[in-house]
């Protein structure tokens, strides 16, 4: 039953990523808050994308390797794994990608890579406080005295 809460919480990690993830992507390209506005309806994209791209490149099969089979007892060290793996993805991503990109395109990399490790670390540390809490609930037992 362990992992399947381990699952749980992993999927909702990943969840919470791409759509905050895809609130950052949307805040690096949009120059003004006009443009936001005019944006909000096509808005459910960027976590799409943001998703697809990295299922594409292989970031989630890694992170499940290390958020379902293995997660240390240290608090810190599964959301500095998995900020690390993040930016290990994304710069091969940004990497392939530079040929075609911009100058505008290429000037959002650092901030991206940086604010995004920022957001799987804390996805990843609240996740993994609830999974320590969900897994250290003990069913009370309903003792009847006569």
């Amino acid at each position: 039953m362990p992992i399947l809460k381990r699952l749980a919480v992993w999927l909702l990690e990943r969840l919470a990523e791409a759509f905050l993830l895809g609130a950052l992507l949307g805040a690096l390209t949009v120059l003004s808050f006009a443009n936001l506005i005019r944006l909000l309806p096509g808005v459910w994209v960027l976590p799409l994308a943001v998703g697809t791209v990295l299922f594409l490149h292989g970031y989630y099969v890694t992170t499940a390797l290390f958020g379902i089979v293995w997660r240390s007892q240290r608090w810190w060290l599964y959301p500095a794994i998995t900020a690390t793996l993040f930016v290990i993805h994304t710069y091969i991503i940004f990497f392939r990608l530079k040929p075609d990109l911009s100058s505008s395109g290429r000037a959002i990399e650092l901030p991206f890579e940086a604010g995004g490790a920022s957001i799987v670390f804390a996805c990843t540390f609240v996740g993994g406080w609830f999974l320590g809490k969900w897994l250290h609930l003990a069913p009370r037992s309903i003792h009847i005295e006569e």
